[in-house]
């Protein structure tokens, strides 16, 4: 909207014929008083009466109004300019639409369009590894065989030299998405290998099965990758702790009552095998 510019006071053309008054200036006493001097000094004393009418008073102006004057002066300028803009409303003066059509320009404005991809949260977040021996609740060590070029866990007694033979696990824990102060998220594996045990369907059944893979870098999976490998460590009130399988609640690590027997993933109902363990730091 364009402003109508309001100018200086003096700028202002003004007229003063309805506010002039007449005043006789001092110049015209003077002229008066030197004019009946020379009469009297030519002894016509009747020649004063006939030439005072022809004496024409000086007419000057007004001074300038004061500063409420001048006030009232530019708002009618102001006005008057305002009149001669079209849009305006003489009734309202301003109104939305005189804001709008003034003020506001309709311009095309270009639009990118961007495409994103959310990124899939994580389930499981990599704490930090800890080495642990780890036997079950008779004492039995657990140790690591090579069976027809492939690796199993035993779990069996070991004495003396034989000690040795007991297999370090690398315990990695994890936080949680959905945190559960009696569950904590870990990852078993043999240390100085790159074997952890993970869970699988068997072939052919629904039931689960515990074995060992070769994983490069167990840090690097993620979500579905990476459920296979994690269990859920609880520890009870007599210290021992279990292990169950996240990709299979209900099925846990046991062990069976007799020696030399392959570590297995048996579920929660079965009396039989032995799923608490004693974890003692490998110092």
């Amino acid at each position: 909207m364009a402003m109508a510019e309001v100018p200086e006071f003096n700028e202002i053309p003004m007229e003063y014929s309805e506010l002039v008054e007449d005043f006789y200036t001092d110049e015209v006493s003077i002229t008066m008083e030197n004019n009946k001097k020379h009469l009297q000094w030519k002894h016509h004393e009747e020649c004063w009466s006939t030439y005072l009418p022809k004496v024409k008073p000086e007419i000057r102006k007004p001074e300038k109004p004061k500063t409420s004057f001048r006030k009232v002066v530019m708002l009618v300028v102001v006005v008057e300019k305002m009149k001669g803009i079209k849009g305006i409303d003489k009734l309202s003066f301003f109104n939305d639409d005189d804001l709008l059509n003034h003020i506001l320009v309709h311009e095309d404005i270009t639009c990118n369009s961007a495409e994103t991809q959310e990124a899939v949260s994580t389930q499981f977040l990599y704490s930090n590894t800890t080495v642990h021996v780890i036997r079950d609740q008779k004492q039995k060590c657990l140790t690591l065989q090579e069976f027809q070029g492939n690796a199993h866990l035993l779990a069996l007694f070991l004495q003396g030299q034989n000690i040795q033979q007991e297999a370090k696990i690398n315990v990695g824990t994890y936080f949680s998405a959905k945190p559960d102060a009696q569950k904590r998220p870990v990852t078993l594996g043999i240390a100085g290998r790159q074997l952890y045990l993970s869970c699988t369907a068997e072939e052919g059944t629904a039931d689960p099965i515990l074995c060992l893979k070769e994983v490069d870098d167990i840090k690097q999976k993620q979500n579905d990758d990476l459920l296979p490998f994690i269990f859920y460590k609880k520890t009870n009130s007599t210290r021992y702790n279990s292990f169950e399988s996240a990709a299979f609640p209900g099925y846990y690590i046991s062990t069976s009552q007799q020696e030399r027997q392959q570590v297995q993933l048996i579920p929660e109902n079965d009396q039989i095998f032995l799923r608490d363990f004693i974890m003692n730091p490998n110092l």
